[in-house]
């Protein structure tokens, strides 16, 4: 192993957290950006070329859409989680066999969603409340969309790899180009070609595409700090197997997001209309924005968090902790009070021609408000993917997903209408803030106890 490669696992073990964190997260929170935005400008060029029922269309299919991505999450997290681990551990055989096993395993993942997602798009799209025209658009565009389903989970989950040995410049570099190539492809086939909502989907497709091509340069040009097998292409199973267990948690905040979001636009169209549904969808595609900076520390700190536990340093993982939840927490509230402040700027940018209510603003403000609580708790959930404890991170996505949500999403509109939907992820979000900080907290108190 090179000098170079030594050194990128030491700087991990040993240099200053905080100059740590200011180094790995500005690269790892413009790669978190790269879905939130290409999701943003999707709306953003269907909502100003194609108007509200479009935009109504492509939001009751946004949940839909993220079946694929968590089960890239699934390959990827799991996939990053073990391999951090291995070098820490410095174990070669996992790391020389992880590529072929994550290139397996989303070929047998895509083959099956592909195939499911072709056939019962217009149920699921009309089981979530689509009808009319916006049934028919909804159905389109997730036909069209997950079609490319091989190709984003290929490239989400080997990018994943990437940064698990810390490289995050060099896979924010390769989303980046992906990103560009989707914030042009959208204009020119919705507005200029006329592909209408496919079009919308053709430009997701073809920048995945892109995106995988250039993961796979990656790994063939030897650019990765560990040896690669590029020859190994099997179902190793004690690589497969943890992938999978580990990776369920990251799924499960996909497909529980889906779940949630299922019921929700459910209970837009039973108390709304139309125009709540596509008001909802941008209120969405705002609050991930929003939520970027979490999602990107996040990243910065599984490697982190995952080469330290490897090496069984718990001080410095704690550290890593610590560091990185102050540091998203603040960037996040920053970008909470912008919006807001300026609520009507920001929901304009994707209904361009709107008038919104004052009703519609202080819903907008209410579904934004928890904003600041969420980065701590992307925090606790990729501490304990990193460190392999799949059963704890998925008992809390469950909790916040679920168990937390559903119920109070249908009780609360019976006495506030809309704006029980929109206030419900603030109840969800003080409770299972507080689980997570008591199991962290737990958690850190074993970990003294083990090396007193």
């Amino acid at each position: 192993m090179s000098d170079v490669k030594l050194n990128l696992r030491e700087e991990i073990r040993t240099k200053n957290m905080w100059q740590l964190m200011a180094k790995l997260t500005p690269v790892a929170v413009l790669a978190m950006s790269i879905n939130s935005i290409n999701t943003f400008v999707d709306a953003l060029f269907i909502g100003q070329f194609l108007g509200e029922k479009a935009l109504a269309a492509v939001s009751l299919a946004f949940p839909l859409a993220f079946l694929t991505n968590s089960f890239a999450a699934m390959l990827g997290v799991g996939g990053s989680s073990i391999l951090s681990i291995a070098i820490g551990a410095k174990d070669e055989e996992i790391q020389k066999k992880s590529f072929g096993t994550i290139i397996f395993l989303s070929l047998i993942v895509s083959f099956f969603l592909t195939t499911f997602g072709w056939v019962f798009a217009e149920d699921m799209i009309a089981a979530i409340g689509g009808k009319g025209e916006i049934l028919e658009l909804g159905a389109l565009y997730f036909q069209t969309l997950i079609l490319g389903a091989f190709f984003q989970i290929f490239a989400v989950s080997l990018s994943m790899l990437i940064r698990a040995e810390g490289k995050i410049n060099e896979a924010m570099t390769i989303a980046m180009i992906s990103m560009v190539a989707n914030m042009i492809l959208n204009p020119l086939f919705i507005g200029y070609l006329d592909m209408g909502i496919a079009g919308a989907a053709y430009a997701t497709i073809i920048s995945m595409v892109i995106f995988a091509v250039l993961v796979i340069w990656y790994f063939v040009t030897k650019r990765a700090s560990y040896e690669v097998d590029l020859t190994y292409f099997k179902l190793e199973k004690k690589i497969a197997r943890p992938v999978i267990t580990i990776g369920i948690s990251a799924m499960m905040l996909q497909l529980m997001f889906v779940v949630q979001q299922v019921v929700v636009f459910k209970m837009i169209a039973r108390y709304g209309n139309d125009w709540d549904i596509a008001f909802m969808g941008a209120c969405y595609r705002i609050l991930i924005l929003m939520l970027v900076p979490g999602f990107g520390f996040s990243t910065a700190l599984q490697p982190v968090a995952g080469i330290n536990f490897g090496a069984k340093d718990y001080p410095r993982v704690k550290k890593a902790f610590w560091t990185f939840s102050i540091g998203s927490t603040i960037l996040t509230t920053v970008l909470l009070i912008l919006l807001q402040i300026f609520p009507t700027a920001v929901l304009g940018l994707m209904l361009p021609e709107a008038v919104f209510t004052p009703e519609d603003i202080f819903n907008f403000r209410i579904m934004m408000s928890p904003g600041f609580m969420f980065s701590f708790f992307f925090m606790a959930i990729i501490l304990y993917q990193s460190i392999g404890d799949a059963k704890t991170a998925g008992f809390v996505m469950i909790l916040r997903e679920v168990v937390f949500f559903i119920p109070f999403v249908i009780i609360l509109p019976i006495w506030w209408g809309l704006t029980g939907i929109y206030a419900t992820p603030v109840i969800q979000n003080i409770i299972t803030l507080t689980i997570a900080i008591y199991l962290v907290f737990k958690l850190f108190k074993k970990w003294d106890m083990e090396t007193v």
